[in-house]
C-alpha cells in the first residue's frame, strides 16, 4: 500500500533530483548564456543552440579614431556617404568596433551617416533611396556615395522584384539601433526552461545535427578560436532556405541596382552594393561530408555588367580563410567579427581611389 510516508520520501527524492539537475546545468552551462554577471555579449546562434563551447563572450568596444554618424547625430552637416542595411550595418554583432562603417570612415577619412535598418517590407533600402530622391532630400544634402548592405540570404527577397521609381511614401520614422550589451537577453534564475532546452539540444545535435533553427556542422580545419569549438560550425537554417541558384534572380538584382545607379548618377552620387556573405556560404568548402546545397549568388552576379560598385565580401573573406585566419565570423553568431569588417574596408580602396571603370570591380 502506498503510504503517506512513502509519498513524502518520493516527493523529497524527486524535489532533490529536480534541484540538483537545475543547479548542475545552470552552474556549468546555461548561466554562461543567460546569467552572465560580466554582462558580455553572447551571439545569437550560441543563445539559440545552447552550444556553450561555441561562446565568444565580448564587450562592446570602440577603438577606431573616426566613427560614423547615427540619425540622431545628423543636423544637416556635410556627409560623404549614406549607409543603410540590416543587422550587419547596425552592430548586432556586438563586441569590438561592431560597425563596419567605422573602418571605412577611418581608412578613407569619410563622414558617414548610417540612416536605418532593413525591415522586410516595402521600406527596404532600395525604396528608401527612391524616397530620399523623390522627396528632394538627396538633392539637398548631396552625399558622394550611397551604400546598400544586405545579408546574402535575404537579397533575392528584397531586390529580385520590380520597383516603382515614383515611390515617395514618407516613412513614419527612421529605424535606428541603439545597442546595449545584452539588452534583449532575459535574465534567468537557477530554475528555468533553458535548463531543459540545453538537454534537449544535446539530443537533437547528437542524432539529427540540427536543433530549432541552427545546424551544428563539422569542419576539416580549425577556423575558430574557442578550444572545444575550433573545427565546428553553427549556421542558421535561413542560410540554406535563402539559397536560390537561378541565374535569372541574380540578373534581376543586378539590373535593379544598375537602374538605381543611373538615377543617382544624375546627382553625381555613386551607388555601392554591399552584400554580406552568409556564414554557411563562406565556410562551405571546409564542411566535412556536406550534403547541403552550394550558394551560387556571388558566382552568378560577378560576371554581370555593373554600373554600381559591387563589394565582393565572399572573395575577400575566402582569402582570409585560406590563410587560416580564425574568427572571421564569430563562432556563436550569424554575424562576422571586426576582423572581417577591417579586411573588407581595406579592399574597398579601389572604390574611393577609383582608377578603373565601374564594371571592372
Amino acid at each position: 500500500m502506498f503510504s503517506y510516508k512513502k509519498f513524502i520520501h518520493l516527493f523529497v527524492l524527486f524535489f532533490t533530483v529536480f534541484l540538483l539537475y537545475h543547479f548542475t546545468i545552470w552552474e556549468l552551462y546555461t548561466s554562461q548564456i543567460f546569467g552572465r554577471k560580466d554582462n558580455l555579449y553572447v551571439g545569437d546562434l550560441g543563445r539559440t543552440s545552447y552550444q556553450v563551447d561555441s561562446l565568444y563572450p565580448r564587450a562592446l568596444e570602440y577603438t577606431l579614431p573616426k566613427r560614423h554618424l547615427s540619425r540622431a547625430d545628423f543636423h544637416g552637416q556635410k556627409i560623404d556617404m549614406i549607409t543603410m542595411g540590416d543587422s550587419f550595418a547596425n552592430a548586432d554583432t556586438g563586441g569590438k568596433n561592431p560597425y563596419f562603417q567605422d573602418y571605412i570612415a577611418t581608412d578613407y577619412n569619410l563622414t558617414i551617416l548610417n540612416m536605418r535598418r532593413e525591415p522586410m517590407n516595402e521600406y527596404n533600402s532600395y525604396n528608401f533611396v527612391l524616397y530620399l530622391y523623390n522627396s528632394g532630400w538627396l538633392q539637398k544634402h548631396r552625399p558622394k556615395y550611397i551604400l546598400i548592405q544586405s545579408v546574402g540570404r535575404f537579397i533575392y527577397g528584397r531586390y529580385a522584384r520590380k520597383f516603382d521609381f515614383s515611390f515617395h511614401k514618407k516613412p513614419k520614422y527612421f529605424i535606428e539601433l541603439l545597442k546595449k550589451e545584452n539588452s534583449y537577453l532575459p535574465k534567468l534564475k537557477l530554475i528555468n526552461t533553458a535548463n531543459y532546452k540545453f538537454f534537449t539540444s544535446k539530443l537533437y545535435y547528437r542524432f539529427k545535427g540540427v536543433y530549432k533553427s541552427v545546424y551544428l556542422l563539422d569542419l576539416n580545419t580549425s577556423l575558430f578560436s574557442p578550444q572545444k569549438f575550433q573545427n565546428k560550425l553553427l549556421i542558421t537554417k535561413e542560410d540554406i532556405s535563402g539559397i536560390s541558384n537561378a541565374p535569372s534572380q541574380a540578373e534581376l538584382v543586378n539590373e535593379n541596382f544598375n537602374k538605381l545607379a543611373r538615377l543617382l548618377k544624375k546627382l553625381d552620387i555613386k551607388l555601392i552594393f554591399f552584400p554580406a556573405i552568409d556564414k554557411y556560404d563562406l565556410y562551405e568548402p571546409y564542411i566535412t561530408n556536406n550534403k547541403l546545397p552550394k550558394n551560387n549568388f556571388f558566382k552568378n552576379i560577378r560576371p554581370l555588367y555593373k554600373e554600381y560598385y559591387f563589394v565582393d565580401t565572399k572573395k575577400i573573406l575566402r582569402k582570409a580563410l585560406q590563410r587560416g585566419d580564425q574568427d572571421i565570423f564569430y563562432p556563436d553568431d550569424t554575424h562576422w567579427s571586426y576582423k572581417a569588417s577591417a579586411l573588407i574596408a581595406k579592399e574597398m580602396n579601389n572604390i574611393f581611389n577609383a582608377k578603373k571603370t565601374l564594371h571592372e570591380y
